[in-house]
């Protein structure tokens, strides 16, 4: 979870079709890093996917770095930002009904990113990692906040352990080939807000 400003784009989309291409290129690009790895996977496969050429990739990202960098953005610029942000005007319930809801919707909607979020961070510079680590501390705290908020005698590392595991437990429930597979896509959404919410409410009531 970057600064959306560090995937440095060679120049930003001005038409609702380049920006459909650009979402086309981070979709295709997160597929083939998580199923070839980062350094497995060249531009032109890239383009291939997307349905334009290689170099044509070159108009929408500046590098294969910039690539990777502008899919980790999309969660902070589209997701976790924007609900961090609305988060801190809310009461503690609901702040934690927005977080729930961001984090249940990213991890069905951009699975792939979350996890090449904790695969292929390591690949950027140092920069880019210590910004994206940065946000993601922003994320933790804006649920510690209202976790607290909610169960005062607890510690900072308790509220922490428990954001945590209820992002485990979105981020892997999403991910689980019986889920995907098993469970009506209508269903999906509501379920994992709902046992989200169920850990909150065990956080709260121990």
């Amino acid at each position: 979870m970057g600064d959306a400003r560090a995937a440095a784009p060679a120049a930003a989309p001005v038409t609702a079709r380049g920006q459909q291409r650009r979402e086309a290129i981070l979709d295709a690009a997160a597929a083939l890093f998580l199923e070839r790895g980062f350094h497995g996977t060249s531009i032109d496969e890239v383009g291939a996917a997307a349905g334009i050429s290689g170099p044509g990739v070159y108009r929408h990202v500046a590098s294969k770095d910039a690539l990777l960098m502008a899919v980790l953005d999309r969660l902070w610029s589209e997701g976790f930002g924007p609900a961090v942000r609305a988060a801190a005007d809310l009461p503690p319930r609901e702040a934690l009904a927005t977080l729930i809801e961001t984090h249940v919707d990213l991890a069905i909607g951009q699975a792939t990113a979350l996890v090449l979020l904790v695969t292929e961070l390591r690949h950027l510079p140092d920069d880019y990692r210590g910004r994206a680590l940065h946000n993601h501390r922003r994320y933790v705290d804006a649920w510690v906040g209202p976790l607290l908020a909610l169960r005062p005698g607890a510690s900072d590392d308790e509220a922490r352990g428990a954001a945590t595991g209820i992002h485990g437990l979105i981020d892997s429930a999403a991910r689980v080939p019986d889920f995907v597979d098993d469970v009506d896509p209508a269903t999906r959404a509501p379920l994992l807000r709902h046992l989200a919410a169920a850990v909150v409410d065990r956080f709260v009531a121990t």
